[in-house]
């Protein structure tokens, strides 16, 4: 009896182990970080917390006597709605600068790039990589300042392109 007791007990039991999020996968960060380590180098600070990857760096923007710095946060679930979208495919993307801006989100102040209802090819997606992420956000503010110094909410030149804000069901007749 006693060799069957330690038999049972010293078994190794299959413990389920938690599945990787992809923010840890390597086979999909290193295509996308590969070409903004490249170009960023050191500047390109990575933080791995719990369930989100965040990114940040500082970002020369045209028309801009410092840079500006950009965050960008992949979550394993975010905290806010993906539109249909996958979370890698949606992540939040913040940069601080000052005055209205007509592409933002009205809760976080993430900036508003593209329109998640658009088909993939007119959207930002993982397979662009990061870098791509980095200077869509780039471009995102210059746009801000030049909307702003053309009249902003005035008026204001958005040169961007530019989609209906909301969706069908979320906007009241």
């Amino acid at each position: 009896m006693g060799a069957v007791s330690r038999r049972r007990t010293g078994r190794r039991q299959a413990v389920k182990q938690r599945k990787r999020w992809y923010g840890q996968r390597r086979a999909w960060l290193a295509p996308l970080e590969a070409e903004a380590r490249r170009v960023h180098g050191a500047n390109l600070r990575v933080l791995a917390l719990g369930g989100r990857r965040v990114y940040r760096v500082p970002v020369d923007v045209p028309g801009r006597l410092r840079p500006v710095e950009v965050t960008i946060t992949f979550y394993e679930q975010p905290p806010y709605p993906c539109f249909g979208l996958s979370a890698p495919e949606y992540p939040r993307v913040l940069a601080r600068t000052e005055g209205a801006s007509p592409h933002r989100m009205p809760v976080d102040g993430a900036l508003c790039l593209y329109y998640p209802g658009s088909p993939p090819e007119l959207r930002w997606r993982p397979e662009n990589g990061l870098l791509s992420l980095i200077d869509l956000a780039r471009d995102h503010i210059f746009f801000e300042d030049y909307w702003r110094e053309t009249g902003g909410v005035h008026g204001g030149e958005w040169l961007g392109d530019e989609q209906p804000h909301g969706f069908p069901w979320q906007v009241s007749p």
